[in-house]
């Protein structure tokens, strides 16, 4: 253990475990804080274990957030800074295979560390930077492995997301997952009917985002998984996702996969979400139609416009760089529809979108002039016509 390393990673939140020390507690660094220190990752998020029931600590740490008070756990402010603090505990049985019925705060470490997911997750350190390791941890972040603190089938049965979770994690780091810690997924893969689609989706959102995405995906798709998870189910092609946003992972996957929106909204995303998903399959069909680049640009966010043109490869992105729009939005054209309402001298209805439009084509594509006196010799040629 380099010690100067770990006095510059954790800083100020050292002089918490002291503090619980001088009084009298035991206190340590634990969880994913703990794993990205011996991987040598930045993390910023710093959890604390302690023998000290939620009311000691609120009385050691004046101020302080009861975030989760009835399953031990405190959030503590110092120096402008928020650590979670949970009491050493252990978990009785489950409900519906996702949370304990009841916890029971315990005096010993190693059985706070025994209820935890991941063997890479369930280590601590003190103050000192002394490693409690019980599950041989750091042997499987030395071996890139994921593997489950003891039995699988029980961590797999008692709480069914840390199924996806070890995907997760496994995307996250680059890391394989233990062939029996597989081998339970498979045996338990329908339990996570159990579990909510929002925390689903928090997790697969995440899955998609690591660098070991691809890896990941296809490990999950042989552990059949995913057969039990609405829009998931429907993947059997996959690529690499990792430069891509969350949304476009979902519209690429839609594509390749051929999975239909009706499908995509089971996975309960946001209004903004599910449009901005929906948006991409406009810009597609606008390339596929041959329309004006311009007219695309016009209607459409310019970074949605080139994922969609570099992924399908439509146009060069230095194309759409070198556009310049002769207006932004209907507001720049020089006449409102009140001016050439009056002009044509006609009762209003849907003519007026439909002369709008072509006048926003005109001067996008065809080079129109966009003053007033122009626009009105174009309406006046074509007054005819409409």
């Amino acid at each position: 253990m380099n010690l100067e390393n770990f006095n510059y990673k954790f800083k100020d939140a050292i002089n918490i475990l002291k503090t619980f020390n001088k009084n009298g507690f035991e206190a340590y660094f634990v969880g994913g804080c703990v794993r990205d220190f011996l991987l040598g990752k930045d993390f910023s998020d710093i959890d604390i274990t302690t023998n000290a029931l939620p009311e000691q600590v609120k009385n050691i740490f004046r101020k302080s957030i009861d975030t989760g008070i009835q399953h031990g756990t405190v959030t503590i402010l110092v120096n402008g800074e928020s650590y979670e603090v949970t009491t050493f505990r252990k978990e009785d049985e489950y409900v519906n295979h996702r949370a304990p019925d009841k916890v029971e705060f315990v005096s010993d470490l190693k059985e706070d560390l025994d209820r935890r997911d991941f063997t890479i997750n369930a280590m601590a350190l003190d103050s000192k930077g002394k490693l409690f390791d019980f599950h041989n941890g750091e042997v499987d972040l030395n071996n890139k492995i994921i593997k489950t603190v003891n039995d699988p089938n029980e961590r797999f049965f008692e709480d069914a997301l840390r199924m996806l979770r070890a995907f997760r994690f496994s995307s996250k780091l680059g890391f394989d997952i233990d062939s029996n810690t597989i081998m339970a997924i498979k045996n338990n893969a329908k339990l996570i009917e159990y579990v909510s689609i929002e925390r689903i989706v928090n997790e697969f959102r995440k899955l998609l985002e690591g660098k070991g995405n691809n890896n990941s995906m296809q490990l999950m798709i042989d552990s059949t998984l995913n057969s039990y998870i609405p829009f998931i189910k429907d993947i059997t092609v996959i690529e690499d996702f990792s430069k891509y946003t969350f949304c476009q992972s979902l519209y690429i996957l839609s594509t390749l996969n051929k999975i239909s929106t009706d499908e995509l909204k089971k996975l309960k995303l946001s209004n903004k979400e599910l449009k901005l998903v929906k948006e991409y399959e406009k810009i597609r069909n606008e390339f596929k139609n041959n329309n004006p680049l311009e007219i695309i640009l016009y209607k459409y966010d310019i970074d949605n416009v080139r994922f969609i043109c570099s992924y399908f490869k439509f146009r060069d992105i230095s194309e759409i760089n070198k556009v310049k729009l002769a207006i932004t939005s209907l507001n720049d054209i020089d006449i409102t529809s009140e001016e050439i309402i009056a002009f044509i001298n006609r009762k209003p209805g849907p003519w007026i979108r439909e002369l709008v439009t072509l006048l926003e084509y005109e001067i996008l594509v065809n080079g129109l002039v966009n003053n007033r006196d122009n626009i009105l010799d174009f309406l006046e040629k074509m007054r005819d016509n409409i």
